[in-house]
């Protein structure tokens, strides 16, 4: 099986329907009622197939990036981002992650953000993180950067609990990145990170080779 598309990866054809109509059912049934999408190439397609998310039960608003912001330089460039907690999805995962557990175990943790970690099988292109025993999260970042194993190292899932008080470390004027950027900054200026670990429940098809495997072992295209 080959793969090429110009389609958004949000737009990715999983049984029958786009890889995001998956994430918003999985959101509105999380108590999601509000969606911000930020978005860059595709966007008009993208607004054009769900447009206001009412098809879905949700208010969905969207954010287009002018220029390359990175993943938290497009969160950050929310209305209001740094007044309000967030809880931040990538768009190219299948997701059934726990979403209230999630969010509770941020506001009980105190934590500037909370990450969802799980054992990874390609640690050499994933973001990775080092959890300690009680969940605190003490080093991130990418297979090449990583130092001695502290406690267990596990790859981060692309999503965030985080509070917008963390976004106002996230400049203005440059891209940056939630776990290559604004994680590892974060920790070194003495900021708590919490993990939440999960062994399944979020599945990353964002590259033509994990969309093809996952086509290919589940037929769900």
């Amino acid at each position: 099986m080959r793969l090429f598309t110009r389609e958004p990866k949000a737009l990715l054809p999983v049984s029958g329907r786009p890889l995001m109509a998956h994430q918003l059912e999985w959101l509105k049934k999380s108590g999601f009622q509000t969606i911000f999408l930020c978005l860059g190439y595709g966007a008009e397609r993208i607004r054009e197939v769900f447009g206001d998310g009412s098809a879905y039960g949700v208010r969905l608003h969207y954010s287009v990036e002018s220029a390359p912001r990175g993943t938290a330089g497009a969160v950050r460039d929310l209305p209001g981002a740094v007044d309000h907690d967030w809880l931040v999805v990538y768009g190219d995962l299948i997701v059934s992650v726990d979403a209230p557990a999630l969010l509770e175990a941020h506001r009980a943790g105190g934590a500037a953000a909370t990450m969802v970690v799980r054992p990874t099988d390609h640690p050499e292109d994933s973001d990775l993180a080092d959890v300690s025993g009680d969940g605190t999260v003490s080093w991130v970042g990418r297979f090449d950067s990583a130092p001695p194993v502290s406690g267990a190292r596990l790859g981060c899932c692309a999503v965030w609990a985080l509070r917008g008080s963390l976004l106002a470390r996230v400049p203005l004027d440059r891209p940056s990145d939630f776990a290559r950027d604004l994680f590892p900054a974060a920790i070194a200026a003495g900021e708590a990170m919490r993990a939440f670990r999960v062994e399944e429940g979020v599945l990353d098809i964002g590259t033509p080779e994990r969309y093809r495997r996952f086509i290919e072992e589940t037929g769900a295209s």
